[in-house]
């Protein structure tokens, strides 16, 4: 049993194999659990597919970016829900305009038309971020998002951690490396 708390980081460790990617699967909707049950807001829940655990504010931001390269910064934060005109066409002002408000929320330094296949790894994570925040994600997990990242790409992730926690939003964190988890985290739920 294990849970996760708004407005808190929690770390979850354990040696590979314990059943941390196995835990983020369940929780995105990839994996259909054998028993048990996931409660979101004090609700039972049951994910068919990641669009379920999207639905119910669960967001996952991989060490692997799973985005579009050839599609720009806006396109890619709304895959999947672009806002629509009454006509029914994507409303290409609006998905631009709040793709700016949701990277202004986390000082990102670069446009929302850019092509994705112009950014750093640490800009793409951001983006990813974004995309999670486009969907009003309560729960964000971030698993291994610093393998690639230098001493201020990780520190510019941190930042955006903490504001993370300050808007109410849980945050899970896996992660190797325990200095970073001693930093970072609230509460530890180790895997073995």
């Amino acid at each position: 049993s294990l849970s996760f708390a708004a407005g808190k980081v929690t770390a979850l460790i354990g040696e590979n194999g314990a059943g941390k990617s196995t835990i983020v699967k369940i929780l995105t909707g990839i994996y259909t659990p054998d028993e048990g049950t996931i409660s979101v807001g004090g609700a039972a829940r049951s994910f068919s597919s990641p669009r379920d655990s999207w639905a119910a504010g669960i967001a996952a931001i991989h060490q692997e970016t799973v985005m579009f390269d050839e599609l720009s910064v806006a396109e890619n934060i709304f895959m999947g829900h672009m806002p629509v005109t009454s006509a029914g066409l994507v409303d290409w002002p609006q998905m631009q305009r709040r793709a700016g408000e949701l990277l202004k929320r986390i000082d990102a330094d670069f446009a929302p038309g850019e092509k994705l296949k112009q950014l750093s790894v640490a800009q793409k994570h951001m983006v990813e971020i974004t995309r999670a925040l486009s969907h009003e994600a309560s729960v964000i997990i971030m698993d291994e998002p610093t393998a690639a990242l230098s001493r201020n790409e990780i520190d510019d992730l941190f930042r955006i951690v903490g504001q993370l926690k300050a808007e109410g939003r849980a945050v899970v964190f896996i992660s190797h490396k325990f200095d970073e988890i001693f930093r970072l985290a609230d509460a530890f739920v180790c895997l073995r």
